[in-house]
C-alpha cells in the first residue's frame, strides 16, 4: 500500500473510533450520576463537599464524566482497529488481532484499576493535607477540578499499562529490538521519571515512586515480551536474538 493509502486508512478507522466513543458516550449519559458516584469514592472522607462554581458548570461536569466512560466503553474497539490498521506490518495471522485487543483492554482496566485503589486515595489525602497548610480555614474543591483531576490519572494509568503490549507490537513490525531496550535501558529510566514526574499529582517521592515502581516493572516486563517474539520473529537478513550473559 502507498503512503497515500496508509493514510486514508489511518484517516477512516479514526473517524470509526470517534463514532464509537460518540455513541458510547451518549449511552453513557443515562449512568451518568452512577459513574460520577464511583468517581467521587476516592474522595470520601478527606472532601466532605464540592463546589459548583459556574450555573452551566453541572453540564460540563456530566459530560466530561460520560466522554470518560464512553472512551472506557469503546476502547476495546479502538484497541480493534488500531491493531487492524498495524497487522499487515506484523505479518501477524488474522485471528490474533483478537487477542492482542483483548490483552490491552485488559491491561488498559488493570491501569485504571490500580490508579483507582491504589493511587487517587493517597494523592488526594497528600493535596487535601498540603492545601490545609495553606489557609485557615476549610479546603474547598470544585467538582469540575475534581472530576478532570480523576479523569487525567485514570486515563494516564490506562495508558502507561500498555507499555508490555507496544513492545511486544514494536518488535513484531521491527521498529525496535531488545537489544536496544536493554542497551537504552538507563535512558528509558530516565525518562520514564520524567514522565511520572509530569503526570504525577504531588511533588513527593512517595506518591512520585507510585507511578515510576510500575512504570519501570511494566518497561522491563516488556523487554521480556520482546525477547520472546524477537525470537520467534526472524526478519530478513538478521539473526535470530541470542541474550548475552
Amino acid at each position: 500500500m502507498t503512503v497515500a493509502g496508509h493514510l486514508e486508512e489511518m484517516r477512516s478507522r479514526i473517524i470509526r473510533c470517534i463514532v464509537f466513543v460518540l455513541i458510547t458516550t451518549v449511552l453513557a449519559m443515562v449512568f451518568a450520576d452512577d459513574i460520577l458516584y464511583i468517581l467521587k469514592l476516592p474522595s470520601k472522607d478527606l472532601i466532605e463537599n464540592f463546589l459548583i462554581l459556574k450555573p452551566a458548570e453541572s453540564i460540563t461536569i456530566y459530560i466530561k464524566t460520560a466522554l470518560f466512560a464512553g472512551i472506557v466503553a469503546a476502547s476495546p474497539l479502538i484497541f480493534w482497529e488500531v491493531f487492524q490498521f498495524v497487522q499487515p506490518a506484523a505479518s501477524g495471522a488474522q485471528t490474533s488481532i483478537l487477542k492482542w485487543a483483548l490483552i490491552a483492554f485488559l491491561l488498559f482496566i488493570c491501569g485504571g484499576c490500580f490508579i483507582y485503589f491504589v493511587v487517587l486515595p493517597k494523592a488526594i489525602a497528600f493535596l487535601m493535607l498540603l492545601s490545609e497548610g495553606l489557609t485557615d480555614s476549610t479546603v474547598q474543591i470544585t467538582l469540575s477540578s475534581y472530576i478532570s483531576f480523576t479523569i487525567a490519572l485514570l486515563l494516564c494509568g490506562a495508558g502507561i499499562f500498555q507499555i508490555p503490549l507496544a513492545a511486544f507490537i514494536l518488535t513484531k513490525i521491527g521498529l525496535i529490538k531488545p537489544q536496544m531496550m536493554t542497551a537504552k535501558r538507563k535512558e528509558a529510566y530516565f525518562a520514564l521519571i520524567v514522565a511520572a514526574a509530569v503526570i504525577t499529582p504531588t511533588t513527593d517521592v512517595f506518591s512520585m515512586g507510585l507511578f515510576v515502581i510500575p512504570m519501570l516493572l511494566l518497561y522491563e516486563i516488556g523487554i521480556i515480551f520482546s525477547k520472546a517474539v524477537y525470537k520467534k520473529n526472524i526478519f530478513k537478513g538478521e539473526k535470530v536474538y541470542e541474550e548475552q550473559s
